[in-house]
């Protein structure tokens, strides 16, 4: 394998700030896509190929709230331990169903497994298919390939993987993992959900 070029290389934007209503609740969208009424939480065209959609980690909405001005860290009362919340958080919102922000994405889904991978060097999976379930995967550390295909005749449309990359493989295409690196781990989360309901996008 070879490494992933210097053009391929992870950027990131700076975090917009959460301002208004709720901005210390870092579970609330309302406050940067709600108003606006988007339809993709991170404001750019989703890309979509074949049953792949990928959101690249500069097209992921990262937003810096402002947990409290609080200087007083957690205490303890006749109610139990009581933390008032300290400092700052960058979130970054890969998918969302929440209301204002909803892509109708992963709408209707129903939890199946959560994993955390860990590819070795050099290490890559076998080119398979889940045809009930979809898959989310996310990009935790490493450099790696997303290899996929809608069948076994179509030829393999091959991604770079990225920390902080983002995938959502739907059920019945093709695909593999593969680390890039010879040096270096490749680490993902992956997400499986069973659709419930015939996915919008």
């Amino acid at each position: 394998m070879t490494d992933v070029t210097d053009d391929e290389r992870t950027w990131m934007p700076d975090p917009v700030s959460a301002e208004g209503e709720g901005a210390t609740d870092i579970s609330t969208t309302s406050t940067f896509a709600g108003a606006e009424g988007w339809a993709n939480v991170n404001r750019a065209p989703h890309d979509r190929v074949s049953g792949v959609i990928f959101k690249r980690a500069a097209n992921i909405r990262r937003v810096r709230y402002t947990l409290s001005d609080s200087e007083v860290s957690c205490q303890t009362s006749d109610t139990g331990l009581e933390c008032p919340g300290q400092g700052e958080a960058d979130v970054s919102w890969i998918f969302s169903e929440q209301p204002g922000s909803e892509e109708g994405i992963l709408a209707g889904h129903t939890f199946r497994y959560f994993q955390d991978v860990e590819l070795l060097p050099g290490a890559s999976t076998e080119q398979i298919e889940y045809a009930e379930w979809d898959a989310v995967l996310y990009v935790v550390a490493g450099e790696g390939r997303l290899l996929h295909r809608p069948s076994s005749g179509s030829p393999n449309i091959v991604r770079p993987l990225r920390s902080s990359d983002a995938a959502l493989i739907r059920g019945g295409e093709l695909f593999a993992i593969a680390n890039a690196s010879d040096t270096a781990r490749l680490r993902l989360i992956i997400l499986g959900l069973v659709p419930s309901v015939a996915p919008r996008g």
